[in-house]
């Protein structure tokens, strides 16, 4: 017999028995509802006095195992951890027999442990999986010494009978595929436990701690925090170990395309319960028993209870259980967990002592295919990664013939843009390209078929060979021919580790550490020291930049990939995986374009020297600047940076003027300079306000959607505060010289300003004879789609002064001011302006470069309709998410306001912080702005597509959706 178990549908009871129970043995009546349970009845009793749960076990469940779960209950609970707990009857003790259809069964009711089942998470992350794993622990060391005759049972669910239960369960799989692949992955896992499972320490188990029995609540940020434990019907005497791969099968249906998600929680539960070598080796083999287990007692649950919806319901969730892990290799994931354990991993690889693989002649040369490959340009990698492959070995091969690719790379070429998931790039075979040529064994041994692919086995190692062509078949000498190569072969070395089928050419890069304990770099057999290149994923450089490197400048997320790369509206790291990004609205253009390449390179070989020397740059983008504007512009200054224009316009002003005092807005950023940084208010930006200089006077910021002054009207009330300001500082003997805005508040999170306000503003400082600045850096050059300059959103306005930078030079440092003639003069008392390298060659030819690029390639018109389109798929989801309170802005600049309540409008602070690392993880690069840093940042570079605001889109609805 397998176990006493074995086809036991639930008990039958009704809601109706179930308050009549409740309240004759403990006086608890109420409501009740019913939660889900294999073969027990777990019911929820709402009542007066609290929230009950009545556990119904079933037939089979005895008196002493009811006991035992009592003790293990208390024992849990004494960790601090919250748990369920037996109240006593009426007549005294905590277990009631009651007649169900003439059975006896047992009755309790127990405390009910608030919370949320971490099942009901959608994703987990991996700070959720370290607390799982911290949470297995606890429970098993409170278990250690709990001592029961109830713990001693025979059932389905004790792992040491798990392939006795698989063989008899197997026919409820009905799918003949799955079963195959079911009975095969158990008859491998068998050998390997065969000689380990003696050394494992046994104790009691809570037998059950998955995501269905773990109970958490989310913190102020939405991450999730482990609270209680519940469910003690599996209690009972176990291998230690099998606690631990019980709970690791919790996390494969939540991460279907990354088995080694888990590898965090196997390292937390070892920091706290360290695991010994025998349990190592074990645990893997025993997770996929698990799956196993759960597959086929979950095809008997719902063939002998058809009506039990909890177990129909989970039967696809426990095949990815199963199956998820079960695809990995046992030995590949054990060298993965002793990585990640810090301990000895596989032994080292026995000193090769092999000839050369390819037969005699030169050296081949090594082809770089990753991120900082040079011979991989202009996006050609996403078209046809392989065929860019064979391009780039074929020209490196040059009159000799041969080159080969690098082990252990992160090819670029097998990199996708618009992919969550973490790309399958890492070679773990080399690929030699030697047309015509033939290759020989480098030692003896036995050469057959292993598929496509020819195999030779030596006494230490094995090579694979792919797209050999070859009619050799057993033993084989050193030195004798293999087979020819018609153009390029794929080579795989490999020791302990016998291949059933052809290795894996590339892994993701949680599954290298992993498979390079069996797959070996091919280097020796081609007469090289090594393929590898150095790895530049991993060389300390973030430690290095904190070292060397001021943290005034800070940089984006606590752990940033590197990145070194990028392409159009990606961002691509020194894995190879490509991030969208959706914050840089400096490149205008995108990363990497060739037009502007070739234009620097270009110029940096004629000339590169300062506007004091007479060349046309000067006048070519000085006159592109003009024929965007009205009169009476007419004058252009050319910078480099938004912060040195702000701060020359604030100049220029005081000097026209003759009056130093400005007036600027709240929660305005406007450049880090002396000047530009005082009239900057943003909180985040200038958080010393206190210590503004005297001749800068702060009004309240137009936010229409939660400043002080909301719905219809709001416009004139801030404007009236700003006149009423301007009128007042007049009549006080300090009239305004300069008003500065920007005509859309970017840093505040593409905050609209209200028709009507700026031209009340204006006109009221014009009328006591200031002038206006138009801050153009982050909101102009034809961002917004439907206007090339802000400031003209707002109909009959012109300002005097407008500043520009960023999109200018698409990432050069370069920026302008743009004003009359007049102004411009008026700083000639004071002195000549120069920049040296604002108005150089360079500078000038990238500027006119760029800007007849956003002009050529329609990319204006590009912002109108993709930003059209990504607001509409944005307001879509702030209509399914409360936490999305307001999509700011159009175009490619544009806000998503993130808020608790959507009449308090708190702001989620926290939760975009959390939500932008999450989008991290997913392949998107977006990060909070504003005062409250609650609102996320969407300013793509303007060749942004549909495509890419649908993903974006797409992963947003996900996280929100899903949780981080």
């Amino acid at each position: 017999m397998v176990t006493s178990h074995e086809g036991l549908p639930r008990p039958r009871v009704t809601l109706t028995d179930a308050v009549r129970w409740a309240t004759e043995h403990w006086g608890v009546g109420g409501d009740a509802r019913e939660l889900g349970s294999q073969q027990d009845r777990n019911l929820l009793l709402t009542s007066e006095s609290g929230r009950f749960l009545l556990k119904v076990s079933n037939a089979a469940t005895t008196r002493a195992e009811v006991e035992a779960q009592g003790i293990a209950m208390h024992a849990v609970a004494d960790t601090g951890l919250a748990a369920p707990l037996p109240l006593a009857c009426t007549a005294g003790g905590d277990v009631v027999e009651v007649d169900i259809e003439g059975v006896v069964h047992l009755v309790r009711l127990l405390t009910f442990v608030e919370g949320t089942p971490l099942i009901d998470a959608g994703h987990l992350s991996t700070a959720a999986i370290i607390q799982l794993g911290e949470t297995a622990a606890r429970v098993s060391r409170s278990l250690a010494t709990v001592e029961h005759p109830g713990l001693d049972r025979a059932f389905q669910w004790d792992l040491r009978r798990g392939e006795e239960v698989v063989r008899t369960l197997a026919h409820h799989v009905t799918d003949p595929v799955r079963r195959a692949d079911l009975e095969e992955a158990v008859a491998r896992l068998s050998q390997r436990l065969l000689a380990l499972t003696p050394r494992f320490p046994v104790q009691a188990l809570h037998a059950d701690l998955t995501d269905n029995n773990v109970v958490t609540h989310r913190d102020r940020a939405g991450g999730l925090v482990v609270d209680g434990i519940i469910d003690f019907g599996d209690v009972s005497l176990g291998w230690r170990v099998a606690e631990l791969a019980v709970t690791c099968t919790a996390v494969f249906h939540h991460h279907p395309t990354d088995p080694f998600a888990v590898l965090p929680l196997i390292r937390a539960f070892h920091d706290r319960c360290p695991l010994e070598d025998a349990e190592v080796e074990a645990l893997w083999s025993l997770i996929v028993l698990r799956g196993a287990v759960l597959v086929v007692s979950g095809g008997q649950q719902a063939a002998v209870d058809p009506t039990n919806g909890y177990a129909v319901s989970a039967l696809e969730r426990e095949w990815l259980t199963f199956s998820v892990p079960a695809a990995v290799d046992a030995a590949v994931a054990t060298a993965a967990i002793r990585r990640a354990l810090g301990l000895p991993g596989v032994p080292p690889s026995r000193p090769l002592g092999a000839g050369t693989l390819l037969a005699a002649g030169p050296t081949p040369a090594m082809v770089d295919l990753s991120s900082s490959s040079r011979s991989l340009a202009d996006g050609c990698w996403l078209q046809d990664g392989p065929a860019e492959e064979h391009r780039v070995l074929s020209l490196a091969a040059g009159p000799a013939g041969r080159s080969v690719t690098r082990f252990g790379e992160p090819r670029l070429t097998r990199s996708r843009s618009h992919d969550r998931s973490q790309p399958r790039n890492i070679a773990m075979a080399v690929d030699v390209h030697a047309p015509g040529d033939h290759l020989v064994a480098p030692f003896e041994g036995t050469v057959s078929r292993v598929g496509d692919a020819v195999v030779l086995r030596g006494v230490t190692h094995t090579v694979v060979l792919e797209g050999l062509d070859s009619g050799v078949h057993g033993p084989i000498r050193a030195g004798e021919r293999l087979g020819s190569i018609s153009g390029t072969v794929r080579v795989w070395l490999t020791h302990d580790l016998d291949p059933t089928g052809t290795p894996p050419p590339f892994v993701t890069t949680v599954e290298q550490s992993g498979w390079e304990s069996f797959l070996l770099d091919p280097a020796p057999l081609l007469g090289l020291d090594t393929t590898r290149a150095p790895d530049i994923a991993t060389s300390g450089v973030l430690e290095r930049r904190q070292r060397s490197y001021s943290t005034l400048q800070s940089h984006y997320y606590e752990s940033p990939p590197r990145i070194e790369r990028g392409w159009r509206e990606h961002l691509v790291d020194t894995r190879g995986r490509h991030h969208l990004d959706m914050v840089n609205n400096v490149t205008v253009l995108g990363h990497g374009h060739p037009r502007i390449a070739r234009a620097a390179a270009d110029q940096w070989r004629m000339l590169n020297t300062n506007s004091r020397f007479n060349y046309g740059g000067v006048a070519d983008l000085s006159e592109r600047l003009l024929s965007t504007l009205p009169e009476p512009f007419d004058t252009v200054l050319l910078v480099n940076s938004g912060s040195e224009a702000v701060d020359l316009a604030l100049r220029l002003t005081r000097a026209f003027t003759g009056r130093e005092d400005v007036l600027c807005l709240t929660e305005s950023y406007h450049g880090w300079t002396l000047a530009s940084d005082a009239v900057s208010t943003s909180l985040s930006d200038n958080p010393a306000a206190g210590i503004r200089p005297g001749w800068v006077h702060v009004t309240t910021t137009p936010n229409t959607y939660r400043g002080p002054h909301r719905g219809a009207g709001a416009g004139a009330a801030y404007a009236a505060e700003a006149v009423a300001m301007v009128d007042g500082l007049a009549r006080g003997g300090c009239p305004v010289g300069t008003f500065i805005a920007e005509p859309r508040q970017g840093n505040a999170g593409a905050i609209e300003v209200p028709d009507g306000y700026l031209a009340r503003v204006y006109d009221a400082v014009r009328s006591s004879g200031g002038v206006c600045i138009s801050d153009e850096v982050q909101v102009g050059y034809g961002r917004q789609g439907d206007v090339f300059w802000g400031y003209e959103q707002h109909p009959g306005l012109v300002p005097d002064v407008i500043t520009v930078a960023k999109a200018m030079g698409n990432g050069h440092p370069l920026g302008a001011v743009i004003t009359r003639r007049e102004i411009a003069e008026s700083l000639a008392d004071q002195g000549t302006f120069f920049s040296s390298a604002g108005g150089s060659t360079l500078s000038c030819r990238i500027g006119v470069e760029v800007f007849d690029t956003i002009v050529e390639e329609g990319l204006q018109a590009n912002a109108a309709a993709v930003g059209t389109h990504l607001s509409a798929a944005l307001a879509d989801l702030a209509r399914r998410h409360p936490l999305v309170g307001a999509v700011h802005g159009r175009g490619l600049y544009q806000g998503v306001e993130l808020v608790r309540d959507p009449v308090t409008l708190e702001p989620a602070t926290e939760e975009a912080a959390a939500l932008c690392d999450r989008m991290l993880e997913l392949g998107v690069v977006v990060q909070p702005t504003g005062d409250r840093q609650n609102i996320l940042k969407v300013k793509p570079p303007m060749c942004f597509t549909e495509e890419s605001a649908d993903y974006f889109a797409a992963v947003l609805d996900e996280v929100l959706t899903s949780g981080w």
